[in-house]
Parts: C-alpha cells; structure tokens; sequence
C-alpha cells in the first residue's frame, strides 16, 4: 500500500473512485453520483491540488486507487488555523485492513507540518458508525450536530460535526 498526493495525471482514476463512492455510499456525501457523474475528466484535473494547502491523498493497492481523502485549509486570514478533511472514502473491499486510519493519519502529518493548521475539522453521517469510530479513535471530539443536512430519497440524514486540535 501506498499514500501519496493525487496529481492531475491521477484524475481518471480519482473520477472513478469518486463515482463509486457517491454511488455506493450516497448518504454519506452532500454531492450526488448525478451531478458528478457529468463532469468532465478536466473538471476532475482541475479539481486536483499539489498545494500543501489543498490536496487529495490516495492510497494505492499496486496500480489501484483504494480509497481517498481531501483536504483544504481555510484561505481567509482570521480561518488559516482551521482546515477541513472530506471527501473520505475506502473500497468497500479494502475496509476493516486500517486503511482509513493510514490516509487519516498522513493527513494529520501534513497538517502538522503546516505552521497555521491548529484544528482539523469534518463532518460525519450519525448513523456511519465505522467512520465516526476512526475519527473517535484518533482523537477527534463531537463538538456539535447538523440536523437534517442531508436530504436523500426524502430522508434527512443528520451530520455530526467533529474537530481535532492538532497545535
């Protein structure tokens, strides 16, 4: 295995991972599979960052992209010491093997390694208990709830918001 940042020439199989978890997974991401599905393959290089401040992770299985994460720091002055982790996502297939816990985990080195980044924010489903338990197990803290954030099949799904302090 493999975690290294995603560059444009990984965007075909970013796409494809992306896909799958908002097809697999739709409850857990406020994006659709419709809506990104008709995205162009250069939407998705654009959306690829090698900055220290805005990047995706993808962890590698050979020449296989298993699972991704992304992260932003916040740009405006008084936000530079928050940044968000989203977009987390482990083939289905690779899950319970500690792979989530890598990717999270070289996120938060990354972060460190930034001198502004003092707290790392997310947000996760209530009802994904597996997620929620990493985050939970590396440090993170419940610090609120979002009722009805997400609305999908006329269900609400609730987000809670979670945040790690990292300096």
């Amino acid at each position: 295995m493999k975690i290294r940042k995603l560059t444009k020439y990984d965007a075909e199989n970013y796409r494809q991972i992306r896909l799958e978890a908002l097809y697999k997974n739709p409850e857990s991401f406020g994006t659709t599979y419709h809506e990104e599905v008709i995205k162009t393959i250069e939407q998705f290089r654009d959306r690829i960052s090698v900055d220290n401040n805005k990047f995706i992770l993808g962890c590698y299985d050979d020449i296989k992209l298993i699972g991704i994460v992304a992260f932003q720091q916040e740009s405006r002055i008084k936000l530079r010491h928050k940044a968000y982790i989203t977009s987390m996502y482990v083939q289905q297939e690779y899950r319970g093997k500690g792979i989530g816990k890598l990717l999270v985990n070289e996120v938060i080195e990354k972060a460190k390694a930034l001198n502004d980044v003092e707290i790392l924010l997310l947000d996760v489903v209530k009802i994904n208990f597996l997620a929620k338990h990493l985050y939970l197990s590396l440090g993170f803290q419940i610090y609120g709830i979002e009722k009805m954030a997400y609305k999908f099949n006329n269900q609400y799904f609730d987000l809670e918001l979670m945040g790690l302090q990292i300096k």
